[in-house]
């Protein structure tokens, strides 16, 4: 499944390293110091980052990336893949572990692989945030870094479910989904291989949808009025 990516600049960019290295998603779109990468997907690839860095200096270069800090989140289950693939990160470990490095040649770019993906469901937003560096040939770290986050977000896309009228409680459930509607509405629930698995009325106010006899995974739910307009969201079953 496409991931669900969102880029939000801040104000102050102060990452500007001379045009040293450039970090860019499998879109092409850069990857800035103080950016905020998120996802409402976990687990590779749905919520995978998949990334690229552009050595554009005329000499070698060598890099690792730090785990330096996390919001309600330790780093259990997320993975990153540069070079190597790490899973389980704790605060302060660096990808590939010091004195290593991943060395990228003058002019070229990392090959494909290399990822951040945030592997396990959570009814809370999660910050995890990052710090591609530069270090030397014996592995010290010379800085010339650039900071970013990757923000797993559940409730990504509730929003725009207002606008229909009607809004989720969490988009990861136990074993009821709790929806509030201000209209009427139809609902179809389908696991990801397309299989229709619920379908009922949904009436005006606060109600649950029993989810307990469905597996674990993810599911997408649609809703639509008698009108025609419809809108979908991913929810987890844990």
């Amino acid at each position: 499944m496409k991931k669900t990516l969102l880029l939000i600049a801040v104000l102050f960019a102060a990452f500007t390293m001379n045009a040293q290295y450039v970090v860019e998603d499998h879109d092409g779109n850069e990857v800035t110091d103080g950016m905020i990468v998120e996802f409402s997907d976990y687990g590779v690839p749905e919520g995978s980052l998949e990334y690229y860095v552009t050595n554009n200096g005329s000499e070698d270069m060598f890099m690792r990336i730090e785990f330096v800090s996390a919001v309600n989140a330790n780093g259990d289950g997320f993975e990153l893949c540069f070079g190597q693939c790490y899973i389980d990160l704790t605060v302060g470990q660096t990808v590939p572990p010091a004195p290593q490095f991943v060395t990228i040649s003058a002019g070229g770019t990392t090959p494909d692989g290399n990822h951040f993906a945030a592997t396990l469901p959570s009814s809370e937003i999660q910050d995890y945030n990052f710090r591609f560096h530069e270090t030397d040939a014996e592995g010290n770290d010379i800085g010339n870094s650039l900071n970013f986050t990757y923000r797993y977000n559940p409730t990504l896309g509730l929003e725009d479910l207002n606008e229909l009228g009607v809004t989720l409680a969490s988009t990861v459930i136990l074993n009821d989904m709790q929806v509030n509607a201000v209209e009427e509405l139809n609902m179809v629930i389908y696991n990801l291989q397309g299989k229709l698995v619920n379908s009922q009325k949904i009436n005006v106010g606060n109600q649950l949808v029993n989810m307990s006899n469905l597996s674990s995974q993810m599911y997408i739910v649609k809703f639509s009025n008698n009108e025609g307009a419809s809108k979908t969201v991913k929810v987890v079953k844990k």
